[in-house]
């Protein structure tokens, strides 16, 4: 038929052998590319103002192991308060920019607790590529009749590729006093402190 190798009958078991194992072959499709994308850094900046408002800077860089389109940046916004309230946390003025300060195309949207950006990077394939997110929050200061504080999840918690380093620079305004810290590493609820 159209498209078959040839086959001798005559030369026996052995041709018999070597031309279905040829034909096999030449169906076979190729093993797919397993593709995976890693966390090389990831560097957040926050300034906390003197109105109780902070701006956050985050700047990711991915590898990109195979061809993608960008990635998925879940920003947690929504906490309970150990009274028992939902305490929102307001996002305002989010900007996108590729490590030079290009705008990168993003989509926003809300899933459970979080704030989602969609964020289309370019070259995303067998390369390293850097995303700065920038925004400004509000609310994130808690104030208590002793002390403010600021919680904050620096890296989010549920990235689905592994995070090789992460850092953490907050920025006080001007003269304040008492501080006091505590950092938390590892999975959601973890209280060790690598």
């Amino acid at each position: 038929g159209r498209g078959r190798a040839p086959f001798d009958f005559a030369q026996g078991k052995k041709s018999a052998l070597l031309a279905m194992t040829i034909a096999l072959l030449a169906f076979a499709t190729p093993a797919a590319h397993a593709r995976s994308i890693t966390i090389q850094s990831f560097d957040a900046d926050i300034a906390i103002n003197r109105d109780g408002h902070i701006v956050v800077s985050e700047k990711i860089q991915f590898y990109f192991d195979g061809s993608w389109n960008g990635i998925i940046r879940s920003i947690p916004v929504q906490y309970r308060t150990p009274q028992g309230f939902n305490f929102d946390l307001n996002l305002k003025g989010v900007t996108v920019t590729d490590e030079s300060g290009n705008a990168l195309k993003f989509e926003k949207s809300r899933v459970r607790h979080y704030q989602e950006y969609k964020i289309w990077i370019p070259g995303a394939s067998d390369a390293s590529r850097s995303v700065v997110l920038t925004y400004r929050v509000d609310n994130a200061l808690t104030f208590f009749e002793d002390h403010d504080e600021l919680y904050w999840n620096i890296t989010g918690d549920e990235w689905e590729m592994p995070i090789e380093q992460a850092s953490a620079r907050i920025r006080l305004p001007d003269g304040a006093t008492g501080l006091r810290s505590v950092a938390y590493t590892g999975a959601y609820g973890s209280r060790a402190t690598d």
